[in-house]
């Protein structure tokens, strides 16, 4: 049997708060700029594994866009 190898610790607890949720909505909507990752709408997708490439396409796009 192969034991696990142990990496790092997390120190301290995580906050579970309201005001820790947030500052984390907060800072996602700071680096998104107020902008979502693809445009509003309604799509239709013959299958999950469609979508899911769509999504990808999408996130990827976005991201080249923020290098500019």
């Amino acid at each position: 049997m192969k034991s696990t190898k142990v990496l790092g610790r997390r120190s301290g607890e995580l906050e579970n708060s309201p005001e820790a949720a947030s500052q984390w909505l907060a800072t996602v909507a700071a680096l998104r700029k107020g902008k979502g990752i693809c445009p509003r709408g309604l799509y239709r997708f013959k299958s999950f594994d469609e979508a899911d490439e769509w999504m990808i396409e999408m996130m990827a796009r976005e991201s080249l866009g923020s290098l500019q």
